[in-house]
């Protein structure tokens, strides 16, 4: 397997958003303190028990009104490195969004990330993103000033000269308890700040910033994330886990009930 470094920063929490992207480059937080670290790699997705793939079927919590999210987990065990693939549907089972991450030495790295966007005849076109930063998940964290970077842009295409770029800092808050199908597992939580720069050559740049919060349970991966939008929250829960083929068979049969 190729060893690679998976970069996290230190700093207080106090530090504005923006105060981080300055100190990332100059900073090696995991090498420091490295007694006081704990392992967490076990409470990401269990990557040797998904070779075969898995549907994570992520319901919103006390949000009616919005759809499920389905995820369809892959993991490859290869000779050059371990890889885990993740594929985004919605009920019609188009991919909306696809990752592929790399585990290194001590964390996960994303390699590739392709959003799926209708053109202008309905099409989907498929729009690569620039890893600029592609820190997913580490493997070992200290206490709760640690930041972890994760930094993406995108040219979206049609609109020449205009860029998105999606900046997400994660910082660890320590374990707690996760009930998932009558089961208490063991877990972990993350702070989750984000900010989208949205630049336009022709009309300017905005830069709104979003706060929120994302659970990892042992031997299951992420079971919770919530994202706090202005006056509105939104949050999503892990509802269940099946093969490909369930998912398929559930949306052929809603198909069929709209159709009649």
């Amino acid at each position: 397997m190729r060893m690679r470094i998976f970069a996290g920063l230190s700093n207080r929490s106090t530090i504005p958003l923006v105060g981080y992207l300055a100190l990332f480059t100059f900073v090696a937080w995991l090498a420091c303190n490295p007694s006081n670290r704990k392992d967490i790699r076990d409470y990401y997705f269990p990557l040797k028990k998904l070779t075969d793939g898995l549907v994570y079927e992520y319901q919103p919590v006390g949000q009616d009104s919005l759809s499920p999210a389905f995820w369809y987990y892959r993991s490859f065990i290869q000779e050059d490195g371990i890889y885990l693939t993740g594929t985004y549907y919605e009920y019609d089972l188009i991919p909306l969004q696809l990752v592929r991450e790399e585990m290194v030495s001590n964390g996960m790295l994303l390699q590739d990330l392709f959003l799926y966007l209708p053109d202008s005849n309905g099409r989907q076109e498929r729009l690569a993103a620039e890893v600029l930063v592609g820190n997913v998940f580490p493997f070992s964290v200290g206490d709760s000033s640690g930041i972890f970077l994760y930094k993406v842009k995108f040219d979206l295409p049609n609109e020449m000269g205009r860029t998105t770029t999606l900046i997400k800092n994660r910082r660890y808050l320590g374990e707690t308890k996760y009930e998932f199908q009558g089961e208490t597992y063991d877990a972990i939580r993350f702070e989750v700040r984000e900010l989208i720069e949205d630049v336009s050559v022709t009309e300017g740049s905005i830069e709104p910033q979003f706060d929120g919060e994302e659970i990892y349970a042992l031997d299951l991966g992420l079971v919770y994330y919530k994202k706090n939008l202005g006056g509105q929250t939104i949050a999503y829960e892990l509802a269940d886990r099946y093969s490909m083929e369930q998912l398929e068979q559930t949306a052929k049969k809603r198909l069929n009930t709209i159709d009649q």
